[in-house]
């Protein structure tokens, strides 16, 4: 097993542990009710589809539960005071100007385990999350994507 920190915010580890709550609530009850109900009404199980795809999906709730808890078991938790209102680092919030189309926006800089790009919240470990740690207000950074280079610029940090 991976024993390797794994640095949350307040408001990732909420989700995490109501991501584990909801697995669990799936794997030890939702299932198991499902999968009785499946043997009393399928026949013999090696045909009963439903049966089959039940146990699969067992699998995964088990698979997940064992992931989100082993992340929960290796996090630290930042603390609010830790997270810079002068810099941008693991935890800040920002607004963030990409240069080359005039469009701003929101965004967040997180663990690779809380990345959710629909919420703005990027990556410590992606190439434009390592080019924004450390960076102020007004700093201009250039950043190598897949796509070609892009530029933004560091319109404000919010401290949370």
């Amino acid at each position: 097993m991976n024993k390797e920190k794994v640095f949350l915010t307040k408001e990732g580890n909420a989700l995490m542990q109501q991501e584990l709550e909801h697995a669990k609530k799936i794997l030890y009850e939702e299932i198991p009710e499902k999968l009785k109900a499946s043997k009393l009404n399928g026949g013999d199980l090696r045909e009963n589809k439903e049966y089959i795809y039940l146990q699969s999906e067992q699998q995964y709730y088990e698979r997940e539960v064992q992931r989100i808890t082993s992340i929960l078991e290796r996090a630290e938790i930042i603390p609010d005071e830790e997270i810079s209102a002068e810099e941008i680092g693991i935890g800040s919030s920002f607004i963030l100007q990409d240069l080359d189309i005039m469009e701003s926006g929101t965004f967040s800089l997180v663990s690779p385990v809380e990345v959710d790009l629909e919420k703005g919240k990027i990556s410590i470990v992606s190439p434009v999350g390592k080019a924004l740690l450390g960076k102020a207000e007004g700093d201009e950074v250039k950043v190598d994507l897949p796509s070609g280079a892009t530029h933004f610029r560091v319109i404000a940090i919010n401290k949370k």
